[in-house]
């Protein structure tokens, strides 16, 4: 109250925080989207170059799995992760119940939601789209096409699990 009375504090327009609420809503609505297309990719990867299957037997298993993991794709997923725990110690709700309680349970419904996209057949389609046609998306043509299904390149045995 001080600090209002000496001056020191200005009034800010209305609008200024009906923005920054907005950029906040949005801005985390768009971090969970993301997160779960790129979550559901990872599963793609680790299902279409059957890297599970490999990992129950063989003797240089860690070898094997630290050389097959898309790192670049975790290393975005990561950085997503801090963006969204950013967003939502921003928000007024996380002060009301546990942080931990909000991050662990939106956490869950992001791989909840990329396991059901994973489980239909988007991925599939994704990848013979940017097979068929000469559409280029930077990262995800790449992805699909070169790094995805690597055991067997037909796209018939990639879709037939």
């Amino acid at each position: 109250m001080s600090q209002i009375k000496e001056d020191k504090i200005t009034m800010r327009a209305r609008w200024l925080f009906l923005a920054k609420k907005i950029g906040l809503q949005s801005g985390l609505a768009l971090t969970i989207l993301v997160l779960v297309f790129l979550i559901n990719a990872f599963f793609f990867y680790i299902k279409s170059n059957n890297i599970l299957p490999g990992l129950h037997f063989g003797s240089a298993l860690w070898q094997k799995i630290l050389h097959s993991l898309p790192y670049d794709l975790i290393l975005i997923i990561v950085i997503l992760l801090l963006i969204l725990n950013y967003a939502i110690k921003k928000f007024d709700f996380s002060y009301k119940r546990p942080f931990a309680v909000i991050f662990t349970t939106l956490i869950l419904f992001i791989i909840l939601w990329a396991s059901l996209l994973s489980a239909s057949n988007l991925n599939h389609t994704l990848r013979g789209h940017f097979i068929r046609t000469d559409i280029h998306i930077p990262y995800l043509s790449d992805f699909y096409v070169h790094r995805c299904c690597q055991h067997d390149q037909t796209i018939d045995n990639c879709i037939n699990y």
